[in-house]
């Protein structure tokens, strides 16, 4: 059996990982999603907003483990596939190779952890976007808000 490429074999990975992210996240939306009541032009125009609303600290702390994974994984497996595309010197300014340093090391569920940890030390943040959690309370910790620009 011939052996496959490191290249190969990190795409095959992120492609699987990506592909199970994706099952999860639309598991996890299907079950939170109730049926609609009859639809009226405002109903629907207000349903439509709520159905794209940025997930804040309010839908963090009501998510399973499973669905917080799930989320974390998303953002990662987009981000692993940005940098193997683009490299860690992309031409275009982006944020994917300082979370790539930023979480390099770091698990799954310790991520999840320093999230659940600032949102039960910040209840009067639950507005606040998990990325916005992520990226303030993790990537520029550790990379530094100078090398952010």
């Amino acid at each position: 059996m011939r052996m496959m490429s490191k290249s190969r074999f990190t795409i095959t990975l992120l492609s699987l990982g990506l592909a199970a992210s994706w099952g999860g996240a639309a598991v996890a939306q299907t079950a939170a999603t109730a049926p609609a009541p009859a639809a009226t032009a405002e109903s629907s125009s207000i349903a439509a907003k709520k159905e794209w609303r940025v997930p804040t600290g309010e839908h963090w702390t009501k998510a399973s483990d499973t669905e917080k994974a799930a989320y974390i994984l998303g953002l990662l497996n987009l981000a692993m596939i940005e940098y193997q595309l683009s490299g860690p010197n992309p031409k275009h300014r982006t944020t994917v190779p300082k979370l790539i340093s930023a979480l390099n090391g770091m698990t799954v569920p310790q991520v999840v952890e320093t999230i659940d940890a600032y949102y039960k030390a910040n209840p009067d943040l639950q507005q606040t976007p998990i990325v916005e959690v992520l990226w303030f309370q993790i990537v520029v910790p550790k990379v530094g808000p100078a090398k952010i620009k």
